[in-house]
């Protein structure tokens, strides 16, 4: 196999893609944007094998300018403008590689928002290492388990997005397991509050008349009618490996549970921004 050589220092950033970028400065987006070329190939290559140059790097410095960016990309005229979100890149299939924007949500979206040693959860944003979150967590003699050898660097939002597991996950079980709720940002900026659902609270949320809406009906439309096939075909599995995991839309105890599909999704299906975690 063959690795293709990384672009030249002067090659230039293609017409569309600045474009965007402007477009996303005139919003008051408040994060950095870098298109040098040394930013641009420290960020061609992550834990994996594999290499891509991204056309730039932006870093949010808040959830409100992630939504900025998912606002952007929903215009017509950026429809195939690529924006792929990072973390500690450790995963090693290239999950965090593109050849158009990086998203790097680790500079300044890494605050470990609460903790309540009572109750057991923590909030934090999607850039915090898990390192760092079970040092926050050691003083209550409390910490988050899904165990990577590269925990040193890998962040919440990207184990989330890969559902990490790692040694221990046949006692602790997988990322999603402590997943309690997720604050997601879609395309074109809505956000998305994540969390089990009783009967009644689904139909609110589906009742809804924006992308909220439709994401809470087509996912329960396909959990509905495709069950029967979705029983026959996805493998018993502690951890869904690819794709997503829609046998597990249905809790045990009947609740409705989005998380089951936003963990593993590998940013294609919008951003973390935020995470309430067991």
């Amino acid at each position: 196999m063959s690795i293709a050589p990384l672009p030249h220092a002067s090659a230039p950033v293609p017409a569309q893609y600045l474009e965007f970028l402007e477009a996303l400065k005139a919003t008051g987006f408040e994060g950095d944007v870098d298109t040098d070329h040394a930013s641009r190939t420290v960020l061609a290559t992550d834990n994996s094998i594999y290499q891509r140059m991204p056309q730039a790097a932006i870093y949010p410095r808040h959830s409100e300018d992630v939504a900025r960016a998912a606002q952007v990309l929903a215009r017509p005229e950026f429809r195939d403008v690529v924006l792929t979100p990072r973390g500690g890149g450790t995963g090693t299939n290239g999950q965090s590689l593109t050849h158009g924007v990086t998203m790097d949500l680790s500079r300044h979206m890494n605050g470990i928002l609460e903790i309540n040693a009572e109750q057991r959860w923590v909030r934090v944003q999607a850039g915090v290492v898990k390192d760092q979150l079970n040092a926050a967590l050691k003083p209550y003699g409390l910490f988050f388990a899904p165990e990577l050898s590269t925990s040193n660097r890998a962040t919440i939002g990207g184990m989330i997005n890969t559902d990490a597991s790692g040694q221990g996950s046949c006692t602790y079980g997988k990322t999603r397991d402590h997943v309690l709720a997720l604050d997601f940002v879609l395309l074109g900026g809505e956000r998305l509050h994540s969390a089990p659902l009783d009967a009644e609270a689904l139909e609110r949320m589906c009742a809804d008349s924006g992308r909220i809406g439709k994401v809470h009906r087509t996912a329960r439309r396909i959990s509905e009618e495709q069950a029967e096939l979705i029983e026959a075909r996805f493998p018993k599995l502690n951890r869904c490996l690819t794709g997503y995991d829609l046998a597990h839309l249905r809790e045990g105890d009947g609740r409705f549970n989005l998380n089951s599909v936003l963990c593993g999704a590998e940013g294609s299906l919008g951003f973390v921004v935020e995470a309430r975690l067991n």
